[in-house]
């Protein structure tokens, strides 16, 4: 394994997923490729998903979708795999993406969860490539911790933020309470990362109407952020509420 191999298992839209364009790289492949690998798996999808019996045959119907229908001659051990088939959905496992060439053409690839990422590498074989499947299920689990970790943070903020809000309207005697909340939400993303949302998302890819908090944060910044939010809480509601001190405050402060 040559050690340039960038195994890049990313959390995108709070899913930890691998894009084709890194896949068809690591093991070698033309994207062009593993494009239509996926194309054929779509294929097949359907055609699997969407089973009929024939005419006169006993019939067995699928229990998440009580309109389809199997072939009853199938074994148990094919309808209960079927049935789990049934359940999932093509498009979770493949997320529609694109990219710019470098002659400015929009061209199509797939971020990949891990379902995706094991169905299509499965044809994959060969010692390098069971050595690449080994290290991207590595990375999955590495990153599907490190997301579980995010939500946990993710949702202990809201609490949070709804009480620094709330400190703020009860506490500001100004005449712009907007400006104040979006200021201080800027000096957390200072103090926690050294850079405000914006850039923080213009840097890392994000779109500008995404949460920096909710897609762009990583655990550890999460968790210096979260430690701000509570400090800052905290000296607001003891009288101090200028931004240039809390500025200071914060920053002398260990996070």
């Amino acid at each position: 394994m040559t050690p340039d191999v960038l195994f890049n298992v990313i959390i995108k839209n709070r899913n930890a997923v691998v894009n084709s364009r890194d896949v068809a790289k690591v093991f070698r492949k033309r994207h062009k490729n593993v494009l239509q690998n996926i194309d054929n798996l779509r294929s097949n999808w359907s055609s699997l998903v969407g089973l009929k019996s024939e005419p006169n045959s006993k019939i067995t119907r699928l229990k998440s979708e009580p309109s389809k229908t199997l072939n009853s001659n199938l074994s148990p051990v094919d309808l209960e795999a079927l049935n789990h088939v049934s359940k999932m959905k093509f498009d979770d496992c493949f997320i529609p993406s694109t990219y710019i060439t470098q002659n400015g053409r929009t061209v199509r690839s797939y971020d990949m969860n891990r379902d995706g990422f094991t169905l299509l590498t499965m044809g994959f074989n060969g010692r390098d490539a069971l050595a690449f499947k080994l290290a991207y299920i590595s990375r999955f689990n590495e990153m599907e911790q490190e997301l579980t970790k995010r939500n946990t943070l993710y949702d202990l903020e809201k609490y949070l933020r709804k009480q620094l809000t709330d400190t703020i309207q009860q506490y500001y005697t100004g005449d712009n309470l907007g400006r104040e909340i979006m200021q201080l939400t800027n000096l957390l993303y200072m103090v926690a990362t050294g850079h405000n949302a914006s850039k923080l998302k213009r840097d890392r890819g994000f779109s500008k109407d995404v949460s920096a908090f909710a897609e762009v944060l990583t655990s550890d910044e999460r968790e210096t952020y979260i430690s701000t939010e509570n400090k800052m809480i905290g000296l607001y509601t003891s009288g101090v509420s200028g931004y240039q001190e809390l500025k200071h405050r914060l920053s002398k402060q260990p996070a």
